[in-house]
């Protein structure tokens, strides 16, 4: 049966939930139910794990980012977690249990993934929460990872690099200061930023940028001519950690003769990804100009990798993270 101190106060669903599991949960002091957040202690037998567990209505991934990182591995209790948020979790380490009973918790020789449960009706009360990883706020917040400098530039130099509008890149930016973010705070890597923008892109951000998939050859690209911008993201812009199977391709356009010149076609499994390139490069970062195929900014080969289900592709992406990551270091 799920313990907790008498005087400390956790969602009786959460406390239900993880007896239902076979756990058990004791929260720390200060926990009370209002705040969303508490040190909660989750075992089973002589396993235990210490969580910074948060609670609210309608928890995402993008929920995560406003609230200041902790040392502890974090757990989401909410009243339902989709498929596609559930994987969103997973992909950034988060662990989670909804009201329903979808759960997926992970510490020591304790292992639970239940998906697929239905919603049901709700107890758990709303937790205020800015929605930082929608498409326009998560061009921002790419934008702020793949060239940190911009963390010191104007608001209308970041809404131009990213792509938006100055009130999107002013709202953006000011709930990423509300999270600990911003120009004058610690001097640290943005990896847990970078962890929740990639585990929430592929279906936010990535779903909006889409302009179509085919079949063909990943190995390469050729642009329609040689003005013609093309970004090479995933697998091919790491093709120095494994072999290609899929190719993911950013263009401003979609122009129907690039699939003709590349021999793709419609039919078949898709394995070339077409979205749109949304970002503008600050222009002391530029590289060579002209067109033809470039790599994109790492922030998004990262993030395309990470979207894998295959395990070879992820773990190439935690070995590109690792390459990389020293950038998000800001100046």
């Amino acid at each position: 049966m799920a313990k907790v101190n008498d005087e400390l106060q956790v969602p009786a669903a959460l406390l239900a939930g993880l007896a239902e599991l076979g756990l058990e949960a004791r929260a720390q002091a200060g926990a009370t139910a209002a705040t969303g957040r508490a040190e909660v202690t989750v075992s089973r037998a002589a396993a235990a794990q210490r969580f910074d567990m948060l609670w609210g209505r309608g928890l995402r991934v993008s929920d995560l980012a406003g609230v200041p990182r902790g040392d502890l591995p974090r757990f989401v209790f909410t009243d339902y977690v989709p498929d596609t948020t559930g994987a969103a979790f997973r992909r950034a380490g988060v662990q989670y249990l909804d009201e329903a009973g979808n759960a997926w918790i992970s510490f020591s020789s304790v292992l639970v993934d239940v998906r697929g449960r239905r919603r049901i009706g709700s107890t758990v009360r709303s937790m205020p929460r800015g929605n930082l990883f929608s498409p326009g706020s998560a061009q921002v917040v790419f934008a702020l990872l793949a060239w940190p400098v911009l963390w010191r530039a104007t608001r209308r130099e970041v809404a131009h690099v990213a792509g938006v509008s100055l009130g999107k890149a002013h709202d953006a930016l000011a709930t990423l200061e509300g999270g600990g973010f911003g120009p004058d705070a610690m001097r640290r890597p943005d990896e847990d930023l970078l962890e929740l923008w990639a585990a929430a892109y592929p279906a936010g951000l990535g779903r909006s940028l889409l302009l179509g998939t085919f079949h063909g050859s990943a190995e390469q690209v050729r642009p329609i001519d040689r003005t013609d911008r093309l970004y090479i993201s995933g697998e091919v812009a790491a093709d120095s950690l494994l072999r290609p199977a899929t190719l993911d391709v950013y263009v401003a356009e979609l122009k129907p003769r690039l699939a003709l010149v590349n021999r793709w076609r419609t039919d078949g499994t898709p394995n070339i990804v077409v979205r749109r390139s949304f970002w503008r490069e600050p222009p002391d970062t530029r590289g060579p100009g002209g067109g033809g195929p470039v790599p994109a900014p790492w922030p998004l080969v990262y993030a395309d990798l990470l979207a894998s289900t295959d395990p070879r592709v992820r773990a190439a992406a935690r070995e590109w993270k690792d390459r990389h990551a020293q950038s998000l270091w800001r100046p």
